[in-house]
């Protein structure tokens, strides 16, 4: 028999103002957003009541660690409440440093853990040292994987079910096998899977809109899958937390000539003379400077 008593639930994924929820009680059902002053996203938690007309999600909780980016000119939140952020790259043409410096950055202003994994390692990793070693150097995590073959995903599994993982989330340009990954975690989500171009050296993208499935022992954990993105906009970060999200760039600016140094053209920069001598890498530099110039762009426009 339907109830008006609130029941709480967890977002799987939006389509307008339909949504999919999963309840300790109920399971996993679809209902419909009340409001349209209301908005949700995979991994919010929500109020929602079971009516003869149907299923109504009437609140939503505050969320935490949410992941936005900016699109056209707009913020768009992409989901709610992750614990850990899978930014997925892979080896060959489509490891882009820049556009994991994005995601890793925008987990850090919202003080999400992230973990980079490394897919088709067995194409020959080795050959991307010089850019993993820097990662490891400024602590990011990574895990090694391929995900084709099924090797070293128990790693990734391992890491997934930690206890403090109730919501994760995997993001990343099209083409790096994200889909496949899904795959051998979560066979049910039956995600497509693309190939990358030989023209540009690009995947095809095969995910349209976050989706979030259940994972793990309990089956109540939650893995989202956010669509592949060739450009993770930023332009609604500050400079200040930009900054603070490069770990090479706050050790270093503790010997700037300024506290408020921006690390551009300021006198006796710390950061500037460790990109010359070497101890911050170019390529990372030029994410910094490349994002700061995005925000400056949309100043002005």
């Amino acid at each position: 028999m339907p109830s008006t008593s609130p029941l709480i639930g967890r977002v799987l994924e939006v389509s307008r103002r339909y949504v999919t929820l999963f309840s300790e009680g109920a399971g996993v059902i679809t209902g419909t957003v009340s409001s349209k002053a209301l908005e949700v996203v995979a991994g919010d938690m929500v109020t929602f009541e079971m009516r003869d007309e149907g299923v109504f999600v009437t609140a939503a909780e505050p969320a935490t660690r949410s992941l936005y980016r900016s699109y056209r000119g707009a913020l768009k939140r992409m989901g709610g409440n992750i614990d850990l952020l899978c930014v997925i790259t892979a080896v060959g043409q489509v490891l882009n440093p820049t556009a994991i410096d994005r995601m890793l950055v925008a987990a850090r202003v919202q003080s999400i853990p992230s973990l980079l994994v490394i897919n088709k390692a067995d194409l020959g990793a080795d050959s991307f040292k010089p850019i993993t070693d820097v990662y490891r150097a400024v602590g990011v995590e990574m895990i090694f994987c391929s995900a084709k073959f099924g090797q070293n995903l128990s790693e990734l599994e391992e890491r997934l079910n930690a206890p403090n993982v109730k919501v994760a989330a995997l993001c990343g340009v099209s083409g790096v096998g994200k889909s496949t990954i899904l795959n051998r975690l979560v066979p049910h989500a039956q995600a497509k899977t693309g190939e990358v171009s030989e023209r540009t050296g690009q995947g095809k993208q095969t995910t349209t809109q976050p989706r979030g499935f259940l994972f793990g022992a309990s089956g109540s954990k939650v893995i989202i899958d956010f669509p592949g993105v060739q450009f993770f906009g930023l332009s609604h970060v500050t400079p200040e937390s930009v900054a603070a999200a490069f770990p090479e760039f706050v050790a270093a600016a503790a010997g700037c000539r300024f506290l408020d140094c921006r690390h551009l053209q300021e006198p006796e920069c710390a950061v500037l003379a460790g990109l010359e001598s070497g101890a911050i890498a170019a390529w990372r530099y030029d994410s910094y400077t490349q994002i700061l110039q995005e925000i400056e762009d949309a100043r002005e426009y």
